[in-house]
């Protein structure tokens, strides 16, 4: 990260962290009679390796470069032009590794102010490197991915050796210490040279902010103490959907607003959750796609998405009560309805690399001091889904083109 704009630079360490985070666990091989059990520790995780396609670009990368060339890497800019809630244009440029996305963004300003007629939405600028065999990964953020595989392996293997923290003595970065740390986090979240952002109306720049939440025990007590519901994992994204809408209807009781929540899942164990907020003058995609960039390389392989919808012609729609006893909606974390007199539901969408999705919709109206449901809809019509959910469909390349569409 501290050569990302020195060509060379970048490449020679690029080299070196591959050769290197192969080496460790050539060495784990070479001294497994250390340990007794080694075959019962080792081989799960050299499975989930191989299936792990950053993990197995990193072993062939390696290869490559002690047998046969140097990668072939790219230093690229991405530029993207959002609408009022949606992408409509994007394009990949190769530029010189020096060049930041703030100098690009400045290129369009200039172009800018030369025009009367401004346009309404956001160009958004990333830069990064990418290797031609491992093209829609950000390098650093596989670099980081690898790390992740290969500090978990050396830390069951500290468990196996009974070892605590490493017993190196020194290390030559703060970032690296005796404790080992999977995720890496002092690296921070999203790419080396940061996202720019411009408002094609203004001109004005702007970025994206990200907060971190750590686990905290003391917080999940209260808040089951609160909510009093914990939903079940469930077999995949598509059944834990309905824990998923029962959980959002505790959040509406207690809280008055449920969402918008993005839960990104690797499997059923590994799952990220993403608080997001979506104000009426930001397009939505643009929010779902830095969300989705900041995940890096990690390959996750299914989404829930849960939050509050506009639905019907009438704010009683699809609820057994009358329109009168209706109170008017909440208005702290969402929007008031843009159009007026419109109806309530929650809604919950799962999505799955494999191509499945469903659809959850549970219509609600607020009476008094309580919620009044109407009949929940458990849905997988392709149009349900809405189109700001695009970029975790990108993600899988299978449906880079578009998300799978039944008949």
């Amino acid at each position: 990260m501290e050569n990302y704009q020195d060509e060379n630079e970048f490449r020679r360490w690029l080299n070196s962290a591959l050769q290197d985070s192969r080496g460790v666990t050539f060495l784990l091989q070479k001294r497994k009679s250390k340990w007794s059990d080694f075959d019962s520790w080792y081989l799960p995780w050299q499975d989930d390796a191989k299936d792990n396609l950053v993990l197995s670009w990193g072993v062939r990368s390696r290869n490559r470069i002690v047998k046969e060339e140097d990668l072939r890497t790219f230093s690229q800019a991405i530029i993207s032009y959002f609408g009022e809630r949606l992408q409509q244009a994007e394009d990949v440029l190769a530029v010189p590794p020096r060049v930041t996305a703030a100098e690009i963004l400045y290129a369009f300003r200039y172009l800018m102010d030369d025009k009367p007629v401004r346009r309404k939405g956001w160009i958004r600028v990333q830069r990064r490197w990418v290797d031609d065999q491992l093209p829609d990964y950000e390098l650093v953020a596989a670099l980081k991915e690898i790390y992740v595989g290969v500090a978990r392996i050396v830390q069951r293997a500290h468990e196996a050796s009974g070892v605590g923290d490493c017993l190196a003595p020194a290390f030559a970065r703060a970032c690296v210490t005796a404790k080992i740390d999977p995720d890496l986090r002092c690296l921070g979240d999203g790419n080396p040279i940061p996202d720019g952002i411009i408002d094609a109306n203004t001109g004005e720049m702007m970025r994206l902010s990200v907060g971190r939440m750590e686990r905290d025990d003391s917080s999940i007590a209260v808040g089951k103490q609160r909510y009093g519901y914990v939903p079940p994992r469930g077999k995949d994204p598509l059944e834990h959907a309905e824990g998923r809408m029962e959980l959002s209807k505790r959040f509406l009781e207690a809280d008055g607003y449920a969402g918008p929540m993005l839960m990104l899942f690797r499997g059923m164990d590994d799952l990220r959750l993403n608080g997001l907020f979506f104000g009426s003058d930001e397009s939505r995609e643009l929010k779902v796609a830095a969300t989705v960039d900041m995940q890096g390389a990690w390959p996750f392989d299914g989404a829930v998405f849960a939050t509050e919808a506009w639905i019907g012609t009438s704010r009683n729609a699809f609820v057994d009560v009358a329109e009168e006893d209706v109170a008017a909606s909440d208005t702290e974390f969402f929007d008031a309805d843009p159009v007026g007199g419109r109806g309530e539901a929650l809604v919950v969408y799962a999505l799955m690399a494999d191509g499945r999705y469903r659809t959850l919709m549970q219509p609600f109206a607020r009476v008094g001091d309580g919620i009044a449901y109407g009949d929940l809809r458990d849905d997988a019509s392709p149009g349900l889904i809405p189109p700001f959910l695009r970029p975790i469909w990108r993600r899988w390349p299978k449906w880079r083109d578009g998300p799978p569409v039944r008949p």
